[in-house]
């Protein structure tokens, strides 16, 4: 029970606030409040201080996370090394990763690290980057593998690509337009756009803004899938990641069009990792089939 109240304790730690934690186990707000309280009650210390829907630690709370990773941890490297010794050279793996990496980065090389550790069981998480980090982080999975660069003191960022965000569209609408259609012509397309807040979003909209280009929205989504299955049915354009168009491309289905007088826009896809602490042979082994995949596709990848 401490364990379990301790693991609560550093999700609500890292997220800072008792809702994000309570999404992030799966359990309800007030089973989080409990495990909190509990956990104060046993040590004899309050550990947070509630601002609003904030969540801040005191200095014994600080304390407390720490020890909390330790424990953590150790538990961790006890099931794995159980599990080592059951079956040599198996093991399981557990990546958190951004539904773009999942749906088209991810099959591929997932297919290349089974196929020379064909016993290793993997767990794939997907999530928002977020959350994705915070598992690494509360080490409720090895590896997180994200679209953008993670600073924190506590992990590793690798970069592995680019990843090219494109402007894309239906071949009728690419058929009117110029192959570089012109900062006047981008403002009068219907654009298809992601969900305001994404980091994508946030990408896009400040490249045009810094060239005066106030997009008309016609569509907005939350998901890739959702975005190619209206650009492809012709209702607008819009500013994907490369690696989710591709195919679409090579078919022949959708167009990339070249914006005159717009930078190259890209996002960076990365493998972040705990910065101290042993990272299980499973680990270590799908970073070397990353790094030694995506060195031989960019030139290097940097550590």
């Amino acid at each position: 029970m401490l364990l379990r109240q301790l693991q609560t304790f550093a999700s609500i730690f890292e997220l800072g606030s008792l809702t994000a934690a309570a999404e992030h186990l799966h359990l309800s707000q007030p089973a989080v409040s409990r495990q909190l309280k509990a956990l104060e009650k046993e040590l004899g210390a309050e550990l947070c201080l509630r601002r609003g829907h904030a969540v801040l630690p005191t200095p014994g709370g600080e304390v407390v996370y720490a020890y909390a990773q330790r424990l953590m941890s150790l538990q961790r490297d006890l099931r794995q090394q159980v599990a080592t010794l059951a079956a040599p050279g198996a093991g399981s793996l557990t990546l958190s990763c951004v539904d773009t990496v999942a749906v088209y980065t991810l099959p591929d090389l997932l297919q290349e690290f089974l196929r020379e550790h064909p016993a290793v069981h993997v767990h794939v998480h997907t999530l928002p980057t977020r959350n994705a980090v915070a598992e690494v982080l509360g080490l409720e999975a090895d590896l997180a593998l994200t679209t953008t660069p993670v600073t924190h003191p506590r992990l590793r960022c690798l970069p592995l690509f680019e990843d090219p965000v494109a402007l894309v569209a239906s071949r009728g609408i690419a058929a009117s337009l110029p192959p570089s259609p012109t900062l006047n012509e981008l403002q009068d397309l219907p654009f298809i756009a992601y969900e305001a807040g994404t980091h994508l979003r946030a990408l896009v909209d400040a490249v045009l803004e810094q060239h005066g280009i106030r997009p008309r929205i016609a569509l907005e989504f939350d998901g890739h899938e959702a975005v190619r299955e209206v650009l492809l049915r012709g209702l607008g354009v819009a500013f994907v990641p490369l690696s989710t168009a591709r195919s679409d491309i090579a078919q022949g289905l959708l167009v990339r069009l070249e914006p005159d007088g717009l930078p190259g826009l890209s996002r960076q896809t990365s493998l972040v990792l705990p910065r101290e602490g042993a990272l299980t042979p499973a680990a270590k082994a799908f970073i070397d089939v990353a790094a030694a995949r995506f060195a031989q596709r960019e030139g290097t990848v940097g550590s």
